[in-house]
């Protein structure tokens, strides 16, 4: 894959064909009040605990998932694709778990959206098949790519949570965002109109999830625990 491409540039059937929910992505989550916050320094410590802790299992659960889709009988192609984006998954768990480590004292049970979100992927991972699943992924790497992004713009002297502004410049998830597009832009065309619609619904669904996410570690404040 060309290195030098980027999302910008890149010309996209899929991206076409799920535009108003990526419009949605980034109006929901990448302009949530939560980003603001966090980037104008105004967040609760409480609710940037509860993001780091729900962000960290579903990272670390991803990893773990696809390396065990990337020992299956797929193309070598798709087992290098499952490959790379599990050894970014973990990467970023590892990252997030040791600014946990900051926090022990404040650490949080499993969230409700956590968990309902889990659910959703492992649902689709378990059905073994890879065009769904890598519809459902791309919201993550494609919100992480575009808060890396916004990340480069910041300046972190003396910022509260400039360990996690670090992190997400560190995380550059755009080549492995580009390849499942175009893993995606490949596979799209071969499906029915009613099987792209079904993908459009996966891609929403997923991205409801990862608003639903940014929503409930938004809503925690310094009196509140998540069961």
């Amino acid at each position: 894959m060309d290195s030098s491409l980027n999302l910008k540039d890149l010309n996209s059937h899929f991206l076409n064909l799920v535009e108003d929910h990526l419009q949605y992505l980034h109006k929901a989550v990448l302009n949530h009040p939560f980003y603001e916050q966090l980037i104008n320094q105004d967040l609760k410590e409480v609710q940037f605990v509860s993001f780091l802790n729900q962000q960290e299992y579903v990272w670390r659960f991803l990893s773990e998932e696809l390396i065990f889709l990337s020992k299956l009988n797929y193309s070598k192609c798709i087992n290098r694709i499952f490959v790379k984006n599990a050894q970014l998954s973990l990467m970023t768990a590892g990252n997030l778990s040791i600014q946990l480590d900051k926090f022990k004292g404040n650490s949080c049970n499993l969230t409700t959206a956590c968990r309902e979100y889990i659910g959703f992927l492992k649902a689709l991972i378990d059905k073994r098949l890879f065009l769904p699943i890598f519809t459902a992924i791309l919201p993550r790497f494609w919100l992480a790519t575009h808060l890396h992004k916004r990340c480069l713009k910041l300046n972190v002297h003396n910022h509260p949570y400039k360990q996690f502004i670090k992190h997400c410049i560190s995380i550059n998830a755009e080549q492995q965002t580009i390849r499942i597009i175009q893993t995606l832009d490949d596979l799209v065309q071969a499906i029915s109109k009613v099987e792209q619609t079904e993908m459009q619904q996966l891609f929403m669904d997923e991205a409801l999830h990862e608003c639903e996410l940014i929503n409930e570690a938004y809503k925690q404040n310094n009196n509140e625990r998540v069961l």
